[in-house]
């Protein structure tokens, strides 16, 4: 028996986006298209590998163990291929991303990326978005994940950046952090500039709920560190949201946040003719836009 790649890449996006419909839009398919590669793959395997759980589909056991398997060889065939694009490419590429990436599975792939071009020497940068386009603004990076749209050329020989991605704009805190009805929200914050902070505050003034800073940082860790110690609420979108914490927004009346773009942004001049700038910069728009699910799409 052999597996089709394409079938179980579409396994793996069903699972991940919670749904046929959202795997059939990210994957430029129908959602019947989608239903009958799953389909087909359940023939092909001899076991069903989804069951009906209300009105939404379930992994089964057997589904279970295929998806894991699936992910290791998506990952093995991605590194095959990297690795011979890679295999003669010299260089460097300076990266900068924000802490909520570090924190989560981008470094895995950056990672891979070092494995797979053994001549490319990557320097990575973990700071806020806004320090970052300043870097690339200065020349000091290459290229950069941040959060927010992109607004055009910019002065310093860089572009306005490429929105990737959206995520949803999040009221974060411990479950079950006691705030009843109307009382004032006690407010995890970054230093300003930060557009989380803004629009947070913008639609609690709007809503006319009280509010009061708990905590400024500059730090997202100390942000993530003094919710999960429940001594309030941080606005932020996030790729991963820390253990011990959850979006509170609904549960405790908080009013809806606006979603933020999640830009790739190159420096259009110093790098413009680099070949491993422009393929890590194809590894992250992949990745980055596969991963995360579009606000659109929910």
């Amino acid at each position: 028996m052999l597996l089709d790649l394409p079938s179980l890449q579409t396994l793996v996006t069903a699972v991940e986006l919670g749904g046929f419909g959202k795997a059939a839009q990210r994957l430029h398919r129908t959602p019947g298209a989608v239903s009958l590669q799953i389909k087909a793959l359940e023939e092909r395997v001899g076991t069903p590998l989804f069951r009906k759980q209300g009105r939404q589909q379930a992994l089964t056991e057997a589904g279970e163990l295929l998806v894991g398997h699936a992910r290791r060889i998506i990952a093995l065939n991605d590194e095959a291929v990297l690795s011979l694009q890679g295999a003669r490419m010299q260089g460097s590429v300076r990266f900068g991303m924000p802490q909520d990436f570090a924190d989560g599975w981008l470094p895995a792939t950056l990672a891979r990326f070092a494995r797979t071009h053994p001549a490319v020497r990557i320097d990575i940068r973990v700071d806020r978005s806004s320090a970052l386009l300043a870097q690339l603004q200065a020349g000091e990076v290459d290229l950069v994940l941040a959060f927010g749209e992109p607004s055009g050329a910019q002065a310093g020989g860089h572009s306005g950046g490429q929105t990737i991605a959206r995520l949803p704009t999040q009221w974060i805190a411990q479950p079950g952090l006691p705030l009843p009805p109307g009382e004032s929200v006690p407010l995890l914050l970054l230093e300003q500039p930060c557009s989380f902070r803004q629009a947070a505050i913008a639609a609690l003034e709007r809503t006319g709920r009280p509010w009061h800073t708990v905590l400024t940082s500059a730090s997202v860790s100390a942000i993530w560190a003094a919710a999960q110690a429940g001594l309030g609420v941080a606005p932020r979108a996030t790729a991963q949201i820390p253990a011990g914490l959850a979006a509170v927004g609904k549960p405790l009346g908080l009013p809806a946040l606006p979603s933020v773009g999640v830009s790739l942004h190159r420096d259009s001049v110093g790098v413009a003719n680099s070949p491993a700038v422009e393929h890590l910069q194809a590894v992250v728009q992949e990745v980055v836009a596969g991963r995360l699910v579009s606000v659109a799409a929910d």
